[in-house]
């Protein structure tokens, strides 16, 4: 169940990427080559929630480090703060609705992270040094 939960998270992960790729796509033939509507934009933004779901029980089933953890819950907070709460400012404060494709920047980045992360554990080896805890080594006092 291990591996299956970890290739299941790779494959979300993956997913989640081509989504946010295509959304830069969709908006591209929206602003730039006006063929489209924005209904397609927005509604695969909103579909792009189900492999995040997936990711967030997945990444514990798969038993993955604390930090990949972490940052799938940051990147669901982002996906969150980018499709349901920033988007909808674009009156009260568009300045803030302008920060809309800078989450979408950070999305790719995070899940490019955590794909990067997930690849090597989902093959069975150990996480990257990048993802694993820190832990201090003691120093040992020679003076006394």
């Amino acid at each position: 169940m291990l591996k299956i939960s970890r290739y299941i998270y790779l494959f979300a992960t993956v997913l989640f990427l081509a989504g946010v790729l295509v959304q830069v796509f969709l908006a591209g033939m929206v602003v730039v080559a006006y063929q489209m509507s924005w209904l397609t934009h927005i509604n695969l933004g909103h579909m792009l929630a189900a492999p995040l779901l997936v990711m967030l029980v997945t990444v514990y089933l798969g038993r993955f480090p604390a930090s990949m953890k972490r940052l799938t819950w940051l990147l669901f907070g982002v996906y969150f703060l980018q499709a349901d709460v920033v988007i909808f400012l674009r009156v009260q404060a568009p300045v803030i609705a302008a920060l809309h494709p800078v989450l979408a920047l950070v999305d790719f980045a995070l899940g490019l992270a955590l794909a990067r992360a997930a690849w090597p554990l989902a093959k069975g080896a150990q996480a990257p040094a990048s993802m694993q805890p820190h832990l201090e080594t003691p120093t040992r006092n020679e003076g006394g």
